[in-house]
């Protein structure tokens, strides 16, 4: 069997944070024709079947950058955690910067920031979708809010004094470019862990091993899949892992143009069903054969 891996924000999404109709039905088709479809995103689980609700698709997904897989019924395959070392010495870091951040956590993504929260939603909304004007930019990331599921707690401290807590992932935000590049730097200085960015504006820090790319490999593996016979779909940075080990990579139309030159070849945008273009490329081309 074939396979398809496919990134959320920004790709399968449209900037109201659905699955139109013709992506819904590019993925069942494909299903159909015995090639697996896995999102692949940062999201959390939960904010990454969110946007699902009422498509009838069901679908594993890669989660938190690479940091969880989960099957079809949404049973954790593969997990990797940050350490407790790494968690603090990232989190020193960010708050030494007074950089704001989530925690992505197996207990659910907090934050004790509602309005820096936004902010962020609105860069990673504007990444990928800069023509938006400003009240679409308000109502997207109220909407993606919600569907976030996140949790406003008052200290980060107490939180991680749970010693049933694990973290998968920090996001930040700024949109102070020299702090956010010496947290950048500093953060990727931290022993095992990799920094990439899904918005001009913010970091996101995973261990080392929690990649979209090496995430996919696993999950390839794990069902008995071909990396040869396997492509990836996405539009950012914390793309470009998995946009380099699929055997067909594609980019969307709103990406930069650094991920569309790590292509095999260029869709349309999120917001004219890209994905749906792409897949019915694949099939029509068999170029997983």
């Amino acid at each position: 069997m074939r396979c398809i891996s496919i990134d959320m924000d920004g790709t399968l999404l449209t900037k109201e944070q659905t699955v139109s109709y013709e992506n819904v039905n590019a993925i069942r088709e494909a299903q159909s024709q015995d090639i697996t479809v896995v999102l692949n995103t940062g999201r959390a689980y939960d904010g990454a079947m969110k946007p699902l609700e009422g498509s009838g698709l069901t679908l594993p997904v890669i989660c938190y950058n690479g940091a969880e897989i989960r099957s079809n019924e949404g049973e954790i395959l593969h997990a990797i955690y940050l350490s407790d070392e790494q968690v603090q010495s990232v989190k020193e870091i960010l708050d030494n910067e007074g950089i704001y951040y989530q925690l992505f956590t197996n207990k659910g993504v907090f934050t004790h920031d509602y309005e820096g929260t936004l902010d962020l939603i609105v860069d990673m909304m504007k990444s990928s979708n800069p023509e938006l004007t400003k009240e679409e930019l308000k109502v997207g990331s109220e909407r993606q809010f919600e569907s976030l599921s996140l949790k406003i707690i008052d200290d980060f401290n107490n939180l991680l004094g749970d010693k049933d807590l694990h973290v998968y992932k920090f996001l930040s935000f700024s949109f102070d470019e020299e702090r956010l590049q010496r947290a950048s730097v500093e953060t990727d200085k931290v022993k095992k862990t990799v920094v990439t960015s899904s918005g001009k504006e913010n970091l996101e820090i995973n261990h080392e091993d929690a990649q979209k790319g090496i995430a996919l490999e696993t999950f390839i593996t794990q069902h008995g899949l071909d990396m040869k016979k396997t492509a990836a779909i996405g539009d950012n940075y914390n793309d470009l892992s998995m946009l380099k080990m699929a055997a067909y990579s594609v980019a969307m139309g709103n990406a930069d143009q650094e991920i569309k030159n790590h292509a095999s070849f260029v869709t349309k945008n999120n917001e004219h069903d890209g994905v749906a273009h792409a897949i019915y490329k694949i099939m029509d081309e068999d170029l997983l054969a």
